[in-house]
């Protein structure tokens, strides 16, 4: 694999993670708000690393899409991922389907943002 290669996949994966930081820090203002809404501190930790990992082999999969179908199946698929772990903790269904939307609607603007600055940087193609 040639340097350039090497060198975009790192990339990508240092936009992904950044991706998934931005997100887990809006996610973590959000389960604060209310008792309900709390989920234990060691959660967003996990949230951030197999959100990065879920969601670059998932950007790779996607990459070749239009700008809006790459974010928009990137933030479904990293949203459900990473909310089916409310649901086998045994979350009410009702929570994990909110935060299912919401997580979902955290990711999709952001995915969007930093796709659009992938493409006019050229990072996401090996």
């Amino acid at each position: 694999m040639s340097e350039n290669k090497i060198k975009n996949l790192f990339l990508i994966f240092l936009v992904i993670f950044v991706i998934i930081l931005l997100f887990a820090i809006v996610d973590y203002f959000l389960h604060s708000l209310s008792v309900e809404y709390a989920v234990p501190p060691r959660y967003f930790p996990g949230k951030i690393m197999y959100g990065t990992i879920y969601g670059f082999f998932i950007f790779l999969l996607v990459r070749k899409q239009s700008l809006f179908m790459k974010a928009l199946l990137f933030s479904l698929v990293v949203a459900v991922s990473l909310q089916t772990r409310y649901f086998l903790e045994g979350y009410p269904l009702d929570f994990v389907f909110l935060f299912l939307i919401l997580h979902f609607l955290i990711l999709l603007p952001v995915s969007w943002w930093f796709f659009k600055l992938m493409e006019t940087k050229n990072i996401n193609t090996f």
